[in-house]
């Protein structure tokens, strides 16, 4: 989990920011939208600068979010923190599959 803490971040790992990011995968584990919503924001997050660009274009001229919206998921594709989060989920996701094998076993 070393890669953790080089985590895309413009503010420290503060208790209100891991609290964030904590209510974030809670909401991805428990909704599959939510989490598809993170699995394409990371892939495009980790695109290069101007087909991210492109994608952000594409999001505000859909009519489907709002400024706000689109001001959060701009900030998620162009730090790439969208990636970053995909990846917790994903590790967060792993740790509960394996405990809910070892539950199984045992």
């Amino acid at each position: 989990m070393e890669h953790l803490d080089s985590a895309p971040t413009s503010e420290s790992s503060t208790p209100e920011s891991n609290e964030r990011l904590a209510s974030i995968v809670d909401r991805c584990l428990e909704s599959e939208a939510a989490y598809k919503l993170f699995d394409m924001l990371g892939a495009v997050s980790r695109l290069e600068m101007g087909d991210r660009m492109e994608y952000i274009e594409l999001v505000k001229d859909s009519g489907l979010y709002t400024d706000e919206e689109i001001n959060a998921i701009e900030r998620l594709i162009v730090s790439g923190s969208a990636g970053y989060f995909k990846d917790v989920i994903d590790q967060v996701r792993e740790e509960q599959v394996r405990r809910e094998i070892n539950e199984l076993l045992v």
